[in-house]
């Protein structure tokens, strides 16, 4: 019998291993590509793109060996990052079919805390996938169209890489309620509010009655 679980244990490390040969056999600028953008390289940044290591890739006025290469770097790129967020849609789905399988023997407060999990799981995927995934696709399927949009769109990046820090463990945090109330510090309002609350009939029970 197929052991699924061990298969997918392997499938994020053969998305790593295609993605890390793709970079250092197809990916990694060749002395044409460095020539062909040296001068606007240094203009942008001031620096020599002959003494950097870079992935690059060329898709037009190249030599037909530059070429493939860029067209087909960009295409293991573009299809590795499609199947891993098509991955994680089956995973989820899977999970929501374990989940409504053990509803009828688990507690209704341990399955909402497992729908609770789920959907802080959920939220720290969508995030990576905004956030990242989709700019480094912009950035390097743009210059098929012979689209420049200059130095912003590396601003871009730059500024939701750095939010990315902040905006997922908020995040996480919003979604499961223990942590929510921890930090808007609900718990302890209602402790106060009930203790300081006392009903208008209420009769002291020290109080000797007749």
């Amino acid at each position: 019998m197929v052991d699924l679980a061990l298969i997918y244990k392997q499938i994020p490390k053969m998305f790593g291993t295609l993605a890390f040969i793709t970079c250092y056999l197809l990916g990694s600028a060749k002395r044409e590509i460095k020539e062909y953008i040296r001068e606007d390289f240094g203009k942008f940044y001031g620096i020599d793109p002959m003494d950097r290591n870079m992935i690059s890739c060329l898709y037009n006025e190249g030599s037909q060996s530059t070429l493939i290469r860029g067209w087909t770097s960009t295409i293991i790129w573009t299809t590795v990052s499609a199947l891993t967020i098509c991955v994680f849609l089956k995973f989820a789905h899977m999970i929501m079919k374990k989940l409504n399988k053990m509803a009828g023997t688990t507690s209704r407060k341990t399955s909402n805390f497992q729908v609770e999990l789920l959907r802080a799981l959920i939220v720290q995927t969508v995030i990576p996938i905004f956030v990242s995934f989709f700019p480094c696709v912009i950035s390097f399927t743009i210059p098929i169209f012979n689209l420049d949009l200059g130095r912003p769109i590396n601003y871009v990046e730059v500024i939701a890489l750095g939010a990315f820090a902040f905006c997922d463990p908020v995040a996480i945090v919003m979604c499961l309620p223990i942590f929510r109330n921890r930090v808007l510090c609900k718990k302890q309002v209602a402790k106060e509010q009930k203790g300081v609350e006392k009903p208008a009939n209420a009769v002291d029970s020290k109080t000797t009655t007749l």
